[in-house]
């Protein structure tokens, strides 16, 4: 018997040898020495044995520019192996990025509808690369082995803040033996070894919205022009244009894509057709508000991007839906600078965002500051020493966004100075942008000055802000700001969706005084009724009319509604609904899953109250304090 033990004891200690043989095998070092900063290509083991010298000339392209490149690759069983050793690459080998080649595990994440415009589950690698993300288990696809859904976890983190950069690179479903998805992936690898051949500055842009009022444009397209200064040296260098009621120039985007010249194009309000006969050039595409990127799908717009046979290299799309930016391009203008794509993506992650193909793809610098020193800088006396001495805008506002991340003392301070004393939109822009999410008096000065910036992308951040902050102290800046913005069609948009979340008789008090005042009208009175009927109408009036109502359906959609529009005046008939025992238990459960959305409210606090009570109180059920758990951590 001991014999026999021993013989097992042998086997069992000599198959977790071989195993850990096997482990070690599936990680190729790097051939350079790590010091700060590293990379990895994480692929499934048959993709790897198909595309072995693709991947293999792929890491060699990205050491030849000194960045160290680790391949792994595993029969991978679910997302959390991977994300364990994506962790462990982290703390030895300081991994700075990934991408994901070939068949890898998709999570699936539910109970994220404050950090995104859906409650439906969204393919997400936010689930890989922001590690104070949890997440709770809840099945695997059976019709696609490859989707793994999730719920965000009730003590998660209620903000995206990657820590590392990631991109996939996953190849479209086909029929064709001569274009199988390894052979797509090759390809694709080949294509990005053949693109570093050339170094290449930033400096032709095109522009392109299907849809959109002239001022919102002009301002967008300030923007670049101050993010990207060396493209108005030639007015072929900056492709800018929309669409409008008497045309469109959806003939003329795609002749932009084919261009060889072409280094970056940027499209709001995608309206594209036929997209696998594009066959684009560009180098980096960025398609700001709309759900091409769906990499659960077999087949998905932004992958003809990526795998089309023209020289196009990495696209940043969206898997569902998002929700819309007034600024999408916000700190573009590093790539100027040296930071690579997956760097700058970085700073703009939302739940839904994601590079599709080459993440480590840098241009060459053309400013004459540089900013890839202090991508992972934390001493704020280093950040603030550069801030002083950067000259462009670009750098201003990404220092100042360093130090807002590290949390500076000093911040506050420096976000007026530099709102008071800067001629460039894009860095007032910052200043706005940062105060937003902070409180206090920072907030509301920024915000009083914000809301008459002559800048119209400045101005709708500020409106979008006080809607999702919600305190009454905010109707008068806006019902002004509604008469001093009549040329301006989508802050006039922006103002009627923002005064929805707000009191409607202190909305009409407020009114009745500023048109009685106000100079900007030669019949005020019949432009005061203009805005009540503009105000008073529409879907979004009567939130509380529909959750208070007695029928069930109309009862979920008022309090679906809620995601988009936060009505704040009601919270305290919102938190009575949820203590309500005899009221249904899954809407109850709805209205705590909208009131999530309101974290920025300035009634936060009565909510949190509210949860911690709900969260003890074991005469409501375990489910119901599960979500109140959940409530209180999202909106904390």
């Amino acid at each position: 018997m001991k014999a026999l033990n021993k013989l097992f004891i042998f086997f069992l200690v000599s198959h977790l040898f071989i195993s850990n043989i096997t482990r070690a095998q599936e990680i190729i070092p790097s051939t350079l020495e790590i010091k700060d900063r590293s990379f990895a290509i994480v692929t499934d083991r048959t993709t790897f044995e198909k595309c072995q010298k693709e991947i293999t000339a792929y890491r060699d392209v990205i050491e030849s520019e000194f960045l160290p490149t680790l391949i792994i690759y595993h029969s991978w069983k679910n997302p959390e192996q991977i994300k364990n050793e994506l962790k462990k690459l982290y703390e030895s080998s300081k991994t700075e990025g990934v991408i994901f080649i070939g068949d890898i595990p998709i999570p699936m994440i539910l109970k994220a509808q404050h950090l995104t415009n859906v409650s439906t589950a969204i393919p997400s690698d936010r689930f890989y690369d922001d590690f104070s993300l949890t997440f709770d288990f809840l099945e695997q696809s059976k019709t696609n082995t490859q989707l793994f859904f999730y719920n965000l976890g009730i003590s998660s983190p209620n903000r995206i803040r990657s820590t590392i950069y990631s991109a996939r690179l996953k190849p479209l479903a086909s029929s064709s033996k001569s274009n199988d998805k390894y052979q797509q992936i090759s390809t694709y690898l080949n294509k990005a070894v053949q693109a570093r051949q050339q170094k290449n500055s930033v400096d032709q842009i095109m522009s392109y919205v299907a849809f959109q009022p002239l001022s919102a444009w002009s301002s967008q397209s300030y923007f670049l022009e101050e993010q990207f200064p060396q493209v108005l040296k030639s007015s072929t260098r900056f492709q800018n244009y929309k669409d409008d009621k008497f045309r469109t120039l959806q003939g003329e985007t795609i002749n932009q894509f084919r261009r060889k010249d072409l280094d970056i194009a940027f499209i709001r309000q995608y309206a594209l057709s036929n997209v696998a006969m594009i066959h684009p050039n560009v180098t980096l595409t960025i398609f700001a508000d709309n759900p091409i990127g769906n990499f659960s799908e077999p087949q998905y717009d932004a992958g003809y991007f990526t795998f089309s046979p023209g020289n196009a290299l990495t696209v940043l799309a969206n898997s569902v839906q998002p929700t819309p930016h007034p600024h999408p391009t916000y700190l573009i203008g590093s790539l100027n600078m040296g930071l690579n794509i997956g760097q700058w993506a970085k700073l703009n992650n939302t739940l839904e965002s994601h590079l599709l193909g080459d993440p480590t793809f840098f241009f060459s610098l053309s400013s004459a500051d540089t900013l890839s020193q202090f991508v992972n800088e934390t001493d704020n006396k280093h950040l603030v020493q550069a801030l002083s001495k950067v000259s462009s805008p670009e750098a201003q506002s990404f220092l100042l966004n360093q130090l807002f991340l590290n949390r500076y003392e000093g911040l506050t301070k420096l976000l007026m100075q530099y709102y008071d004393s800067s001629k460039y939109a894009t860095v007032r822009y910052t200043c706005i942008h940062i105060a937003e999410r902070q409180e206090g008096e920072i907030r509301s000065a920024l915000f009083s000055k914000g809301i008459k910036d002559p800048d119209e992308c400045i101005r709708l951040e500020v409106i979008h802000s006080m809607a999702r902050i919600g305190d009454p102290i905010f109707i008068p800046a806006l019902v002004e700001a509604y008469t001093e913005n009549q040329h301006a069609e989508s802050i006039l948009s922006a103002i009627n969706m923002a005064l929805y979340a707000f009191n409607k008789d202190l909305i009409k008090n407020i009114a009745e005084q500023h048109f009685m005042t106000t100079n900007n009208y030669t019949d005020k009175s019949a432009e005061k009724e203009k805005f009540y009927d503009t105000q008073f109408t529409g879907v979004y009036l009567e939130i509380d009319k529909k959750i208070f109502d007695t029928n069930s359906d109309r009862q979920k959609q008022g309090i679906a509604d809620l995601h988009t529009v936060h009505y704040h005046p009601s919270i305290t008939r919102y938190l009575e609904f949820v203590r309500n025992s005899k009221m249904n238990i899954d809407l109850r459960i709805a209205m705590l899953e909208s009131l999530s959305c309101f974290r920025d409210s300035y009634r936060k606090p009565e909510i949190v109250a509210a949860c911690k009570e709900l969260m003890v109180d074991t005469r409501h059920s375990k489910r119901l304090r599960d979500e109140a758990r959940r409530t209180l951590n999202n909106i904390n």
